[in-house]
């Protein structure tokens, strides 16, 4: 019964972290457009185009530092056994954030923790390290690369955050092959499969996708061309879903509502029949976000079209050269 306990704790903490990893996926230059954007920039100036994040195997899961000390009292591969047994998309999620967290220790030996109770970062103290080292040093390459089967799994399924977490991993676990090799007919196949899932993720209010692929059509990137008038339509869409879920006081909400300060800018290119357009847009997938969460089992935990707030959570410490 204890097992089983653990074994679900473990769930719920990697999927909500697993929404915020991917979240954290908007990389510093898409932050620093929005920013410049909701500071002023005239409403005709150029925006630059904003680039694929870097891959969930540089920054992946934001695991909770005290979900993975305890978990640390069995090995990767066990823990990867027992979430698969249940053939739940939610489980398979859980396993590839936690291997990819695993690969990251690996690779940094190293995990930065974010702890919200003390409001402040900092580095895992001994016991962490030697807990991390203890269930991840064993891992093996082929169980690292299987991590892209199980995230396969719960992109299929429509698990939050899972679409994006596909994009950001680039054609097959390279994100370097959208730059390298971008006529290569396997690479524009992987691009057109990951566009689609971010599309059908957007579409069914998984607002992970909706903000970040939304930011994306709004300038432009190596996984899609401009489509302003959708992207825009997805940003006011985050806004609609998380009214609907939110505290009064909670920020998205405010930032993605309409005639905010950010979304204003963002918007200064469109006419006012694209801005309606895309407000009408937006109420779609909200209504409909809205009333498939009101006939869902939702999973104890889990809030698919929202980010997680509060609680521990671990990051790797930088970012790749």
């Amino acid at each position: 019964m204890r097992e089983k306990r653990l074994q679900r704790w473990l769930v719920v903490a990697l999927m909500v972290a697993g929404i915020g990893a991917a979240g954290l996926m908007w990389n510093s230059s898409t932050r620093e457009t929005a920013v410049d954007v909701a500071a002023g920039s005239p409403p005709d100036a150029p925006r630059p185009a904003v680039p694929v994040p870097v891959p969930a195997s540089a920054v992946p899961a934001a695991v909770p530092a005290s979900v993975l000390a305890a978990a640390a009292s069995q090995n990767l591969s066990a823990h990867v056994a027992d979430l698969l047994a249940s053939h739940d998309p939610y489980h398979a999620y859980a396993a590839y954030m936690l291997v990819s967290s695993c690969s990251s220790f690996n690779r940094r030996h190293d995990l930065e923790v974010h702890d919200s109770k003390l409001g402040t970062k900092r580095a895992m103290n001994a016991g962490e390290r030697r807990d991390m080292t203890r269930m991840c040093g064993g891992m093996t390459e082929r169980e690292r690369l299987a991590r892209l089967d199980y995230l396969a799994t719960a992109v299929k399924a429509g698990v939050p955050g899972a679409a994006w977490m596909y994009a950001a991993e680039g054609p097959f676990g390279d994100p370097s092959a959208l730059t390298t090799r971008p006529d290569d007919p396997l690479v524009r196949e992987w691009k057109a499969t990951a566009a689609s899932q971010l599309d059908t993720a957007a579409e069914a209010g998984d607002t992970t996708a909706l903000m970040l692929w939304g930011m994306q059509k709004l300038g432009g990137s190596d996984l899609t061309d401009r489509h302003p008038v959708q992207g825009y339509g997805y940003l006011l869409a985050v806004g609609l879903i998380d009214a609907q879920i939110a505290q009064p006081d909670d920020r998205p909400p405010q930032m993605f509502a309409e005639g905010s300060g950010l979304l204003t800018a963002l918007g200064g290119q469109l006419t006012q029949e694209q801005r309606a357009a895309a407000l009408a847009e937006a109420r779609r997938i909200a209504a409909a976000a809205k009333a498939r969460r009101e006939r869902s089992d939702i999973k104890p935990g889990v809030a698919p079209a929202s980010m997680p707030t509060g609680g521990s959570s671990a990051m790797p410490v930088g970012r790749p050269g």
